[in-house]
């Protein structure tokens, strides 16, 4: 298969996250721009996050009903169509329902990318495969604040200009990509969507691995979202741009282990490899509770970082493996319960962050990645080969 053909899934996988963070390096920009507070501007990651996690639910589902590809195009001139509006927004009510057009598209793209990762790639090559998937799409999340603090130089209505080409540009290439590739359709019947995703739903081993992945997300943003506050306050009291130096070494790390993390599941297996990822997890956050400088934080997200990438390349490989014949529900499934773990864990630990401080989102996450764990080890009893 060329080269190709993947590339375009990683570009696709890589512009998602882009925009989605790209909000954070223009908060001060766009406070003046709307007259509004950090906060507001901030709701619109949740207006990208919800309804991208919401229709991903779907898309996968639809994919295989209808057609892979009519998917993605779709999805891609949605989440255009958002971006342009973005860049037009007159007052923060608009932009934030902007943001809402741009997750709903993006919705349509992410877990059907994932699909047709595991349609175009071998048995023995998908581990791999996925890590690079997932070090695109780290890469996207690591990138787009950069991007944006220096595209805002010029306009923050630029940014999303610049965006909006991205998308046009990384669809037109899928699109030659995999125009005279044919993937298995459906029955195209509406009430296929909703058989395939109930079937979906029930099936206990597309379940479970839902939960891994929810609980993995929910435990990795819960530590990250609350660790810049952290570094903020006393004894050690960096500053801003201190502080995303810092937090950018979890995202390198990332990056860099992704591609190892896809090797080491072709090699040790699904199941292995992901445990050795929450060993890192729990490791880091173990060395968090003990880290009084800031060379020790940093060292420690380095452990944190590696140590997720290494669980999404099994986690993906297994989305796409464990139910071939619905390999778009499934992928839409584990993808959605993720992203909603994504969602809800600035909500779910801010009351631990509140009540005890970072030490309590730390015990979270350990249990968590136990959980985890278990719940991996749970899907190979229903896993199909």
């Amino acid at each position: 298969m060329p080269d190709l053909k993947k590339l375009a899934v990683y570009l696709g996988a890589f512009i998602g996250p882009v925009s989605g963070n790209a909000v954070l390096a223009l908060v001060p920009t766009l406070k003046n721009e709307f007259n509004a507070s950090a906060p507001s501007v901030l709701l619109s990651i949740s207006f990208f996050m919800i309804p991208f996690a919401f229709f991903t639910l779907l898309s996968g589902t639809i994919s295989d009903v209808y057609d892979r590809k009519k998917t993605v195009i779709t999805g891609f001139s949605f989440y255009t169509i958002g971006s342009v509006m973005c860049a037009l927004s007159p007052n923060l009510a608009f932009f934030l329902l902007s943001r809402t057009v741009q997750g709903f598209g993006y919705g349509f793209v992410n877990p059907v990318l994932v699909a047709i990762l595991g349609d175009i790639v071998p048995y023995e090559e998908r581990g791999k495969a996925m890590g690079y998937l997932g070090a695109a799409t780290t890469a996207g999340i690591a990138l787009g604040p950069f991007i944006a603090g220096f595209i805002v130089l010029i306009s923050w209505r630029a940014v999303f200009i610049f965006i909006a080409i991205l998308v046009i540009c990384v669809a037109i290439f899928f699109d030659r990509q995999f125009r005279n590739i044919i993937f298995t359709k459906g029955s195209r019947a509406p009430r296929e969507i909703l058989r395939n995703l109930r079937k979906g739903i029930s099936d206990k081993g597309v379940f479970i691995l839902s939960i891994a992945g929810f609980l993995t997300f929910l435990g990795y943003i819960s530590t990250i979202s609350f660790m810049s506050d952290h570094l903020s306050l006393p004894p050690l009291g960096l500053s801003e741009s201190e502080i995303g130096t810092v937090m950018a070494t979890t995202g390198i790390a990332g990056i860099l282990a992704a591609p190892i993390g896809g090797r080491l599941t072709d090699k040790i297996g699904r199941f292995v490899t992901p445990t050795i990822g929450y060993i890192f997890v729990i490791l880091s956050m173990i060395l968090l509770s003990h880290a009084e400088s800031v060379y020790l934080i940093v060292a420690s997200l380095i452990v944190l970082g590696t140590g997720t990438a290494l669980v999404w390349a099994p986690l993906l490989t297994l989305s796409v493996e464990i139910r071939p014949a619905q390999r778009g529900t499934t992928s839409s499934l584990f993808n959605g319960a993720r992203f909603f773990g994504y969602s809800l864990a600035p909500l779910v630990a801010a009351p631990m962050y509140i009540a005890s401080g970072i030490e309590a989102i730390y015990v979270f996450t350990i249990i968590l990645a136990v959980f985890a764990t278990m719940a991996v080890w749970l899907v190979r009893l229903f896993a199909k080969s």
